[in-house]
């Protein structure tokens, strides 16, 4: 292949990565990002105060660039934390500046832990530590931190703007798709056609987006905290339980009666309550369209009266309508739900003014837990260890431009090994072609208006492709920051050189790092986390068996099984990052175990469900969710000790109890028709209705929890031959 054919193939490929229909590229916030870059430096310029000018527009670079990771979910508050960082960083900056160098080796390590720890901070802190005490000051001290935090402020206020490009994600928007979602979900509920994996795929989708409906609720509450939007997420979640519910009741029904819609036509009831579902989706978006509630119900309970005249002709028919009857409950759950997110959904979307409340305690987020079993605590821990590394380098070897190399490190180093090796090749890379760029720019020497058009020009580009190409934000992000502080205090080009070498040496320090530090953290603690897994769902299983017979109440239930949802989480987060370490896959059965722990929660809300209903005699369910608990628990015990799991029969013989004593309340139930056909509350008609409706999700929850704790169990026991035996581990060393 010629060269020139090479070339004419790379510069096509690199034209097919950077074209501008790329949905990654960002070019509205490189508009928005590079005017509050050039701005102040036109500004300055035109006012005769160029170096002010820039000061303020470097505090503008260090707050905008925290938008760059997701332009549409820039919100106010992030912006103001990174303000308040930055200003914090400057102030520390000047303090220390010219005083003991090992006071500024200690606090820059801090704070750049701190970001990691506390989201809202971030690495600006650090950043603008590094760039004021490493730098002579262009103006005196207090101007220069007032400068800072205007050109903070300005990035602040422009960059949340509703412009066209942000694609904005209002909060009244965001629960409009979760309403959309949960209309889905419910309308598949009676789709008997509907395989499993194609409803836990609708079931997933609707459990993400009712998490981004709380998350953007939470959201809210930086600004100004929304009653109706809690109160319509509470009304989410509600409906989300009961279309599982549902689920489960459609699936056992259709089994016993396939022409069951020729009935009573439980297809239209779940069409209905979709219907309303999507009518509060639109309303949401656009309140001018209204909203219609459910309004079908009454005709499907006159069908199931309708039935229920028919003398049930033996045990079969009389469970049929049980079905019915749970089916007739959860429907009037679901509806109750809707409408009572009916008020305060239209009252949020409605366009009014509202202003901040003042005095509201507002604390900042800390995502992470301070323990070495928490990834972003070790992440922090690594970023710390890095940045203390390239302090003392900077304070015994004294290199030239010595800052450059604590921010490498400092923005190099990432959560895994793999993203790290990511990270600084591109890292590297830009920062070469950048700098190689911005020294010619200085060679040439250009007057201030030639500079700032290349400033402009630079950070334009750069903030278009932080979404796009790492390498291409990183060159031209490192060339217009050169060129910004050779417009407050003239440089000379070997800075660039410099800053080429620092970065490099900042590199293999981040690859140190995370190759020395717990470079497979997760695969140490992934035995740990199953097993954790295994026993909240255990733990939840044995809250609802005490629920049932009393003892707790029913909101304790859901508690733990949002705990074990948590647990889940964690396992699947831990598969994430197991990902990107160093000569590890995770075993494919771990990632079926989370799938398989979905649906033992389902089950689990099934049962919950059913419960709240009227309060009825328990029977032997108790000891099933018991059973189910010992053996969740047996199943973690072996994940810890890494020996095999001995799976026992505790679970069927209770299943077996409770089917017998379910064949006892119908026929207890057919002589009390033969007596009073007409007698309806009666408590062993109560009991038959509740033990009825859950004796499929207790049957389902059977045969999921033993696949649980058999896939889960299978590896790590395996795990433990294998050490014991001749060394090498299956789970840390399978590729």
């Amino acid at each position: 292949m010629s060269g020139r054919t090479a070339l004419k193939r790379w510069a096509g490929r690199a034209a097919r990565a950077l074209r501008v229909e790329d949905p990654r590229l960002a070019l509205g916030l490189g508009v928005i990002g590079g005017a509050c870059v050039a701005v102040p430096l036109i500004v300055g310029l035109l006012v005769g105060h160029p170096r002010g000018g820039a000061v303020i527009s470097t505090g503008a670079w260090l707050v905008a660039v925290r938008g760059a990771r997701d332009p549409g979910g820039i919100r106010m508050a992030r912006l103001l934390g990174a303000t308040f960082a930055l200003a914090v960083g400057t102030l520390l900056g000047i303090v220390l500046v010219g005083r003991n160098e090992w006071l500024l080796v200690l606090v820059t390590p801090a704070l750049a832990a701190l970001g990691i720890v506390v989201p809202m901070v971030g690495p600006t802190a650090a950043l603008a530590l590094l760039l004021t005490a490493a730098n002579p000051l262009p103006v005196d001290p207090i101007p220069h931190l007032g400068l800072m935090l205007l050109g903070g402020l300005l990035a602040t206020v422009l960059l949340p703007l509703p412009w066209p490009w942000r694609a904005t994600r209002p909060l009244p928007i965001v629960l409009s798709e979760t309403a959309a979602c949960l209309s889905e979900l419910v309308g598949a509920a009676a789709d008997v056609s509907l395989d499993q994996d194609a409803w836990g795929e609708r079931r997933r989708t609707a459990a993400t987006a009712l998490e981004k409906a709380v998350k953007a609720c939470a959201r809210r509450r930086w600004q100004r905290r929304s009653p109706q939007a809690e109160a319509v997420v509470a009304a989410f979640r509600r409906v989300l339980y009961e279309a599982v519910t549902l689920r489960a009741l459609c699936t056992t029904l259709y089994r016993q009666l396939p022409d069951v819609d020729e009935h009573v036509g439980v297809s239209s009831l779940t069409a209905m309550l979709a219907r309303s579902l999507r009518s509060m989706s639109q309303a949401l978006a656009r309140p001018e369209t209204g909203l219609e509630l459910p309004a079908g119900i009454d005709t499907f309970k006159e069908r199931v009266d309708a039935l229920r005249g028919e003398r049930p002709k033996g045990e079969r028919e009389l469970l049929v309508l049980v079905m019915l009857r749970q089916v007739e409950n959860c429907a009037e759950r679901l509806t109750a739900a809707v409408e009572k997110a009916a008020g305060p959904a239209l009252e949020l979307s409605s366009p009014r003014l509202a202003l901040p409340q003042l005095g509201a305690r507002v604390m900042p987020e800390v995502r992470y837990r301070l323990a070495l079993d928490d990834p972003g605590f070790r992440h922090a821990l690594r970023v710390a260890l890095g940045t203390l590394i390239a302090m003392l380098i900077i304070v015994f070897a004294k290199p030239a431009y010595p800052h450059w190399l604590a921010i490498t490190v400092l923005v190099t180093i990432q959560p895994t090994y793999g993203e790290t090796i990511a990270k600084a090749g591109g890292r590297t890379l830009g920062t070469a072609i950048g700098g190689l760029i911005a020294a010619m720019v200085l060679l040439a020497a250009p007057h201030h208006w030639p500079l700032a058009i290349l400033i402009a020009i630079a950070a334009f580009l750069a903030f278009s492709m932080a979404g796009a190409r790492f390498a291409y934000w990183i060159m031209f992000l490192n060339m217009f920051v050169l060129l910004l502080i050779d417009f407050q205090v003239p440089q000379r080009p070997q800075l660039a050189g410099a800053r080429v070498g620092l970065t490099f040496l900042g590199a293999v320090i981040a690859l140190a790092c995370t190759r020395l530090l717990w470079p497979r953290g997760e695969t140490a603690r992934l035995a740990d986390r199953v097993a954790r897994l295994l026993r909240t769902h255990g733990a939840a299983s044995r809250t609802l068996a005490q629920v049932s017979r009393g003892e707790l109440p029913q909101e304790k239930a859901e508690e733990a099984i949002r705990k074990a949802s948590r647990a889940a989480e964690a396992v699947s987060r831990a598969l994430r990052y197991i990902a990107h370490e160093p000569g590890v896959t995770a075993p494919e059965e771990v990632a079926e175990a989370v799938a398989l722990s979905q649906r033992a929660r389902d089950d689990l809300i099934a049962v919950t469900s059913v419960l709240r209903g009227e309060r009825a005699e328990a029977g032997p369910a108790p000891e099933v969710l018991d059973a189910v608990a010992d053996r969740l628990e047996d199943a973690a015990t072996a994940v810890e000790a890494r020996e095999p799991y001995e799976p026992g029969g505790q679970v069927e013989a209770a299943l077996a109890d409770f089917g017998g004593w379910l064949g006892t309340l119908a026929e207890r139930r057919l002589e009390e028709l033969a007596a009073a056909p007409a007698d309806k509350a009666t408590n062993v008609r109560r009991t038959l209705l509740q033990a009825a409706a859950v004796r499929h999700a207790m049957c389902s929850l059977n045969v999921e929890s033993a696949r649980l704790c058999e896939c889960a169990a299978a590896v790590f026991a395996a795990d433990g031959a294998e050490t014991a035996g001749r060394g090498p581990s299956p789970v840390t060393d399978k590729v």
